[in-house]
């Protein structure tokens, strides 16, 4: 495992591979804003940032993730 970078502030954690995620749900305990949730896509579960823009940029779903998918990327254009 590679250095954990916790995004900064005005940047927000997203998927990378939503196709790759598990649906395991580390993502969704970890969030403490409540920010991610487990939804259905093609008959399995992925997570999902529904409000990125709330994100206090804690990093724990960066740290959650066993397969590395969530990074942070900026939140506005």
């Amino acid at each position: 495992m590679g250095k954990i970078e916790i995004a900064p502030a005005g940047k927000a954690p997203a998927l990378t591979t939503l196709r790759r995620c598990s649906g395991c749900g580390r993502c969704v305990a970890a969030c403490p804003e409540n920010l991610y949730t487990l939804e259905p896509v093609n008959h399995r579960k992925h997570a999902v940032n529904r409000d990125p823009e709330r994100c206090s940029s804690c990093g724990g779903c960066i740290v959650s993730c066993p397969l590395e998918l969530i990074t942070s990327q900026s939140v506005t254009p």
